[in-house]
């Protein structure tokens, strides 16, 4: 009996040791189990953390960037607006410029002007003006220093109706030396012979006003034709 009792002891000793040592191995285990966990949650922070900071630090040069890029066009800007002040500035200069330089020419235009009036008027002080009696005339006109309008034409002269003639043009000429209408201004209706080869005679009319006229005129060798009449019609007859 004492025998079986002993080995009853040492059985319930030895499970209880058994017993022990599981338990000191599951605390072992969790004791691995919650440092292991602990290192990890600790490594994922971490690289969290350092995510983060590089995000930030990823903002943080983009905004750089971003700030370089926008003072840039900031300096491109003000750099265009300063180039087009000084383009409008040069072109008002310009414009200055070129109104002085109207003004400058108009006044001597208007100066110059002022001046022919005045020979014209002197030599509109000789001019005989006298009523007439003829058909269709209203007045005759001569003028004591009208002269030849010279010539670029040589050797023997002789008188030509055709339009695109030398002799032509320069009837055309003394005619608006004659009447004071400029080539320009007159319309030239017909130019025909007057009793002899070196007498001629034109009917013009002033585009402005329509007044006709007819001019008479006299070759002279070497000169030109001269004109010696010009009388204003009623009525243009070779209308």
């Amino acid at each position: 009996m004492a025998k079986y009792q002993s080995r009853l002891d040492k059985r319930s000793k030895k499970n209880s040791n058994k017993i022990l040592n599981i338990m000191i191995a599951v605390v072992l285990l969790l004791i691995v189990v919650v440092g292991a966990t602990i290192v990890m949650g600790g490594g994922d922070e971490k690289a969290s953390s350092n995510a983060a900071d590089t995000e930030t630090k990823n903002t943080e040069t983009k905004d750089s960037d971003k700030s370089n890029k926008n003072a840039e066009k900031d300096d491109k800007s003000v750099s265009l607006d300063e180039n087009k002040k000084s383009e409008e500035k040069e072109n008002e200069d310009k414009k200055d410029e070129e109104k002085k330089s109207d003004e400058e020419n108009q006044k001597d235009k208007a100066s110059d002007e002022e001046d022919t009036v005045k020979l014209e008027g002197e030599e509109q002080s000789e001019l005989k003006v006298e009523d007439s009696d003829e058909p269709n005339v209203k007045k005759t006109m001569v003028h004591p220093n009208w002269k030849p309008i010279g010539t670029e034409q040589s050797g023997e002269h002789v008188s030509s109706y055709d339009m695109g003639s030398a002799d032509w043009q320069e009837k055309v000429k003394a005619t608006s030396y004659a009447t004071g209408i400029p080539e320009e201004n007159m319309t030239v209706w017909f130019i025909e012979g007057n009793g002899g080869p070196q007498k001629s005679m034109a009917t013009v009319t002033a585009k402005d006003t329509k007044t006709p006229y007819r001019v008479y005129l006299q070759w002279v060798d070497g000169k030109g034709w001269q004109p010696t009449k010009v009388q204003e019609l009623v009525e243009n007859d070779k209308d």
